[in-house]
């Protein structure tokens, strides 16, 4: 497995939705295939959604769960072993453990050591301890572990083998209402190392959890957008981040019929006659008419911006 994340506060849901879907836009590697998405409602009851293939953005997520005050995540390539919610198991009224790498290795007992975290909590034990006195038994099992519990409390941690790699991404960040955790690994990007994947992550769930702006953000293509032919390839947004323009110094999209490359990589992105940033991911659409047209899939009407402050000069 190559991506978990898990939150508490409100909005979590969204949190971790939107941190999964960055990482198959912004990310190369093992991801966009399968994913399991849970929630813990109001009333403290697991609900979880799953799919072996096309990531996270195809999973049927009800609206409500975005607004979920506890939610976990764990997403890698494409058709894993069944059943897929062994990768991120839960308890009612409890908890949710998700993690990277084998989060279902057996420990020296022979247990998932997921299961085996779930359980320790479930007898009251805290995430952090529970995570802890697992690896210290299990120090070169293959796995990092997150768990979150219906209080807020979180715990994470990779084993003393993972811990090793050099392709590790991780972050965190904590208020007195809010906080999340994501761990990964073997995801690049193309402007630097690992990490700077799990920091772009980073700021998206937090914006998600406090409103705070992130560096990178979501732009949408909600409606179909003419082309307009020009100098340079520039993408107009309003202030809502929606797709209001496209202009591009490629005639050929004019023309074009097809299934494409409608916003291009590194594209300036213009908002009320002020470019504010850059396009960090590319935007698909069906082409006819002259026109860009959003897919039938809501998720891959996005592209990703990096806001002009943290644009390389």
């Amino acid at each position: 497995m190559t991506i978990g994340i898990a939150s508490f506060g409100t909005r979590s849901g969204a949190a971790v939705f939107n941190a999964v879907l960055a990482a198959e836009l912004l990310g190369r590697g093992a991801i966009g295939g399968f994913a399991v998405f849970a929630i813990l409602d109001a009333d403290g009851k697991v609900h979880h959604r799953w799919t072996q293939d096309g990531g996270v953005g195809t999973l049927d997520i009800p609206a409500s769960w975005h607004d979920a005050g506890i939610a976990a995540c764990i997403s890698s390539g494409p058709n894993r072993p069944e059943p897929l919610i062994q990768f991120l198991p839960g308890a009612n009224g409890c908890a949710l453990v998700t993690g990277h790498r084998l989060p279902h290795a057996p420990n020296t007992s022979d247990v998932p050591i997921n299961d085996a975290v779930l359980a320790r909590l479930n007898t009251g034990e805290a995430p952090q301890a529970a995570i802890d006195a697992e690896f210290a038994q299990s120090p070169e099992i293959d796995a990092g572990l997150i768990a979150i519990t219906a209080d807020g409390a979180l715990g994470w941690a990779n084993s003393a083998r993972v811990q090793r790699r050099s392709d590790l991404g991780q972050a965190r960040r904590s208020d007195a209402d809010r906080r999340f955790a994501l761990l990964h690994n073997s995801i690049f990007v193309a402007d630097g190392p690992c990490q700077h994947l799990a920091d772009a992550l980073s700021g998206i769930a937090w914006q998600a959890l406090t409103g705070t702006p992130a560096p990178h953000s979501f732009l949408k293509l909600g409606r179909p957008i003419a082309f307009r032919l020009a100098e340079r390839d520039r993408i107009v947004v309003d202030g809502a981040g929606d797709i209001i323009g496209l202009e591009t110094a490629n005639p050929a999209l004019l023309t074009a019929e097809r299934v494409g490359t409608a916003g291009y990589l590194s594209a300036e992105i213009w908002q009320a006659e002020r470019r504010i940033g850059i396009a960090v991911t590319e935007l698909f659409a069906r082409m006819a008419g002259g026109t860009a047209h959003p897919q039938d899939e809501p998720d891959s009407r996005n592209l990703m911006i990096a806001r002009l402050s943290d644009v390389a000069a």
